[in-house]
């Protein structure tokens, strides 16, 4: 089943200063091209905050996150490449944390198979002795991570608000750069998962939603 609408974005926790993060520092550093940071919309660039957008980027920082995130399925390694020149940059940037996040809206074109996916992954007949005609709202389900890296797989499953019979999915990969606050790096480590990581990432977040959103089809 394809998506009808989708995005990608990278969240970094760690230690940042968002005066920095202006579009002509990307544009100085080849991270943007000159007339991207030009034609860029700058909402603020603050020393507690930036927040940014080009035509197919959107940036915001604060002290201790980063995310970055594009909505166009063609800008998606160009993400990735962005990120990784910014953790070049700031190698000693300490870092805690990091996600690769994937969100779908998926159409399931009738009431029928919108309600039986809800039946499939919240059994009613469970929640029927306990509320009047219940409904799945929001579903979060969380697995250990299949390789051997630090960190889990947060699945969240909810109701589209933007299409009528559809559903929402995201899937954060989440990725633990350092065991403790003594500990000094994780850009670099960040930095390693995204150039050789990426692809795996993408691909097994996207088979876990279209498999989710499958289920609506099923009898």
């Amino acid at each position: 089943m394809q998506s009808q609408i989708q995005g990608a974005s990278i969240v970094l926790m760690g230690a940042f200063n968002p005066a920095i993060f202006h579009p002509s520092w990307f544009a100085a550093n080849n991270l943007l091209r000159n007339e991207e940071a030009k034609a860029a919309t700058v909402n603020l660039v603050h020393p507690d905050a930036a927040s940014f957008k080009t035509e197919w980027l959107d940036v915001n920082v604060v002290k201790q996150r980063f995310q970055a995130t594009t909505v166009q399925e063609s800008y998606y390694e160009s993400l990735r490449d962005m990120v990784v020149g910014i953790l070049g940059l700031l190698s000693h940037t300490p870092l805690r944390f990091m996600g690769i996040n994937r969100d779908f809206h998926f159409d399931l074109t009738s009431e029928e198979s919108w309600h039986g996916l809800g039946h499939r992954l919240v059994p009613k007949h469970d929640w029927n002795p306990l509320l009047k005609n219940p409904g799945m709202v929001d579903l979060t389900v969380r697995g250990e991570r299949p390789d051997d890296l630090k960190g889990h797989i947060h699945v969240i499953v909810q109701p589209s608000a933007r299409i009528r019979y559809g559903i929402f999915v995201e899937v954060n990969d989440h990725y633990e750069l350092k065991a403790s606050d003594q500990e000094i790096g994780g850009a670099d480590a960040a930095r390693i998962i995204l150039s050789g990581r990426w692809d795996s990432s993408m691909k097994r977040s996207l088979d876990i939603a279209q498999t989710i959103a499958g289920l609506g089809e099923q009898r």
